[in-house]
């Protein structure tokens, strides 16, 4: 048998790291597994996340990103509006300026690859953040919390890099379903175990599937 690894990008690991039952895992998992190859065409969100980081990269005001409303697919409209309005919310109420980041990527063994590139670089109130936006809406299978997403925040801080970390920086999600900043903890050894297990969990679940 021919051995395959396993990619994943970072919103698919944060999603199932989300994931509030075994059951749940488990659909996500096999949604993961028998979906389409990636195609920008099929990708809900990717004109969000085109558009907030050109807005950023041109220094552009934030506002401007309520005209993506005008383009978008009309069942995206309502899903849009609210993610949109939650991050102008965030940026306005915050001291936030932008800066590029680099590429990263976490493995486990030659079992799982992870994508794990930070979407955009934020100096939020002076401090650096490299982060991932959490754009998905609410579902009762899911909850994005600092204990739920812990293991995707420890594989964003050990994952390879190209770029240098430095001082008084951090990684974070920035849950859009409520615009608030979940940073990553102090690295323990404990953390490091939980993001394994969940890691090797994932392989399992898709090798019995």
């Amino acid at each position: 048998m021919v051995f395959i690894t396993i990619n994943i990008s970072l919103t698919q690991f944060l999603t199932y790291s989300s994931k509030v039952s075994t059951s749940a895992r488990i659909n996500y998992v096999r949604q993961i597994k028998n979906s389409p190859d990636y195609h920008p065409s099929i990708d809900y969100w990717k004109p969000l996340r085109d558009e907030i980081k050109r807005i950023h990269e041109n220094n552009i005001p934030i506002e401007n990103l309520k005209n993506l409303l005008s383009i978008v697919d009309e069942k995206k409209v309502k899903n849009y509006t609210s993610l949109i309005n939650s991050y102008i919310r965030f940026i306005n109420k915050n001291n936030v300026e932008y800066f590029p980041c680099g590429k990263a990527f976490w493995k486990l063994s030659d079992e799982l690859f992870v994508g794990s590139s930070p979407e955009l670089g934020l100096i939020v109130n002076g401090k650096k953040y490299y982060v991932k936006n959490y754009y998905k809406k609410k579902d009762s299978d899911s909850k994005i919390t600092q204990r739920n997403i812990k293991s995707t925040l420890t594989l964003m801080q050990l994952s390879d890099k190209n770029f240098p970390l430095e001082q008084n920086s951090n990684f974070a999600v920035l849950n859009l379903q409520n615009g608030k900043l979940i940073e990553a903890q102090p690295l323990l050894s404990e953390s490091i175990m939980e993001l394994e297990i969940d890691a090797k969990s994932f392989v399992d679940i898709w090798s019995r599937i």
